[in-house]
């Protein structure tokens, strides 16, 4: 035969093959596009393991050693199960020094474990325990102040940071840490009043297993009164957490963790406005389509009248609710207020508050927090999780204490809730009640001090937003824990 009567059916074969092939990758293609979204497996970046799960990890950053005094941190374990539970913490320095130490968290008990002594000026901890049920905080402190915060309980390929600042003498550190077993890529983007920045510096970040590296973003985002950050890997995924060091006519200490997704609706349970202070909201949109981002503010006589603005990709907004004339300063007949911001047109925002008290009340003046994430008040189990700050043999300052625990209703349906202290012999009920769509509630005075330093258990019928404002500070919203939710 020749060559041609050869070819022609070697020809048709490999038409045959590529329409094969062309149908697989097209089922494959329609079978990605009719799977559900992501956003429905999307789980907050901070969720206590279920009571009966076999193991949990978490892990903490943004902590300075006692080499770099300005965020020195320890690690809080509360056990909310009826059971003793017992793992091993990882500490890991910026210079690579690694200490293991062993834990061990008896049931329905709060414990603090001091980072260890070693070089280096930044330390980060992976936690891995043998059960569920406990939730994990860190608190640090400085010469500018003290902070509590949520460690995180995953990892993710992006974190979001709507609140900063790099003005005047204030510090801002991007706190990276890679607990996983693979090396990974990392870019920062910062989001400033000026427009979008990528310094080259920030760009390509490699992280090797087990690295901590911490970024001084002010060294090349310089003066700017607002910073919002996106911290994203090209390969792998990390921990990231945002150390903000407040110094001027106001001093304080935030340490924030990072969102892990943009989401539509976000709480912030209670706000107050005092003479002389200010405070703001932080809106960031870090997408690609715009957002219509409304806002709605509740005193306990009723709402006020919406803000209402329209967000580009790639910008901020900074509502300055101190300034606001239709928000009444907080007084004996009150003035507080709760907070439901939502955004629509695209797959959301991410929402952060920063507080300034005026600079002749007690020290720390200043902080930040991120809002309440929609994911965080659908808690699995309808339970969340307040730590206290430090135990009464190792508090996270001295005389620190919760000053008042919020609840708001984001939901559109009224819901009930109870507020319980979680102490060895179980849950003894603090306060109940009923909580109607939109409205709050703020517990404080003896009911609250009754509870000392045990850790807060809050359960309700359904998605509630929850926090606690804590003291000593110069004022409500300085120091803050939210409610870390509970799985299932």
């Amino acid at each position: 035969m020749s060559p041609g009567r050869h070819g022609e059916p070697r020809r048709w074969l490999t038409l045959v093959l590529l329409v094969v092939v062309l149908g697989g990758i097209a089922l494959i293609a329609h079978g990605t596009a009719m799977s559900p979204p992501a956003a429905t497996s999307a789980s907050p970046g901070s969720l206590v393991a279920s009571t009966d799960a076999e193991s949990s990890a978490w892990y903490c950053t943004g902590q300075s050693t006692q080499n770099a005094p300005s965020a020195v941190g320890s690690v809080d374990l509360t056990n909310t199960s009826a059971r003793a539970v017992s793992g091993t913490m990882t500490s890991i320095t910026d210079t690579g020094v690694t200490v293991n130490t062993p834990v061990a968290v008896p049931a329905r008990a709060q414990v603090v474990i001091a980072a260890p002594a070693s070089s280096g000026y930044w330390i980060s901890e992976s936690l891995v325990l043998s059960g569920g049920g406990v939730a994990v905080s860190q608190l640090v402190h400085g010469p500018s102040g003290w902070d509590v915060a949520p460690c995180q309980s995953t990892t993710s390929q992006q974190w979001y940071f709507p609140s900063g600042t790099t003005s005047g003498s204030s510090d801002l550190f991007m706190a990276l840490f890679n607990p996983t077993s693979t090396p990974d890529v990392v870019d920062l983007t910062f989001v400033t009043p000026e427009g979008v920045e990528h310094p080259i510096s920030f760009q390509g970040i490699v992280l090797e297993p087990g690295q901590t590296q911490v970024e001084d973003v002010g060294t090349y985002v310089q003066n700017e009164r607002t910073v919002a950050t996106t911290v994203s890997t090209r390969t792998g995924r990390v921990v990231a957490t945002e150390t903000q060091v407040i110094a001027g006519a106001v001093n304080g200490l935030a340490n924030i963790p990072g969102s892990p997704h943009v989401q539509q609706k976000w709480a912030l349970p209670l706000s107050q406005e005092v003479t002389g202070g200010s405070s703001s909201i932080d809106v960031y949109n870090p997408g690609s389509t715009i957002e219509d981002v409304t806002v709605r503010a509740r005193l306990t006589s009723g709402p006020l009248p919406v803000f209402e603005q329209k967000l580009a990709p790639g910008s901020t907004w900074t509502l300055v609710t101190s300034a606001q004339t239709r928000i009444p300063k907080t007084s004996a007949t009150g003035g507080s207020y709760t907070t439901i911001i939502t955004a629509t047109g695209g797959p959301g925002v991410v929402i952060g508050r920063s507080v300034a008290a005026p600079n002749g009340a007690s020290a720390p003046q200043a902080g930040a927090a991120n809002a309440i994430d929609g994911l965080s008040t659908m808690s699995p189990s309808h339970r969340w999780v307040l730590p206290a700050p430090g135990t009464s043999s190792d508090p996270a300052v001295a005389g620190a204490a919760p000053a008042a625990v919020a609840l708001s209703n984001p939901s559109s349906t009224d819901e009930t809730y109870v507020i319980s202290a979680l102490t060895p012999n179980g849950l003894r009920v603090i306060t109940r009640g009923r909580l109607p769509v939109g409205t709050f509630i703020a517990l404080s005075g003896p009911p609250l001090t009754s509870a000392g330093l045990n850790p807060l258990i809050v359960s309700a019928t359904g998605s509630v937003a929850v926090s606690e404002s804590l003291a000593p500070t110069g004022g409500y919203g300085v120091v803050t824990m939210p409610g870390i939710p509970l799985d299932r």
